[in-house]
């Protein structure tokens, strides 16, 4: 198994993304709403407020989906994502990663 996290900034896209996951067989993640650092330092370190431009997105909030995913379904579960967000690799469109676990425990199956 391994732990997807997928990091967007459109709440529309965290619930098709939800969606999606349950199509194909994901049942569980876990949501957090999240700030960016550039968020935090351009509006509440006001040293940092000119450098606004240089952050790649404006303000608002970000969205980290994590969810436990079967190796076997991993591709199945980035493809959900790029069919709702677009390509991954286009700058401002997301951050998915992928972490391997070794030991699951307290879900269906645990390892």
């Amino acid at each position: 198994m391994e732990l997807l996290f997928c990091i967007i900034r459109q709440h529309r896209m965290v619930e098709e993304i939800l969606t999606g996951f349950l199509d194909v067989g994901i049942h569980g993640a876990t949501v957090i709403d999240a700030k960016g650092m550039g968020e935090i330092l351009t509006t509440q370190v006001p040293i940092f407020a000119g450098f606004k431009s240089m952050f790649p997105v404006g303000g608002g909030n970000t969205y980290v989906i994590m969810s436990v995913v079967e190796k076997d379904l991993m591709d199945v579960a980035v493809g959900v994502i790029e069919e709702v967000v677009g390509d991954v690799d286009e700058p401002g469109s997301g951050i998915l990663f992928t972490v391997p676990l070794s030991r699951v425990k307290g879900l269906a199956g645990d390892l």
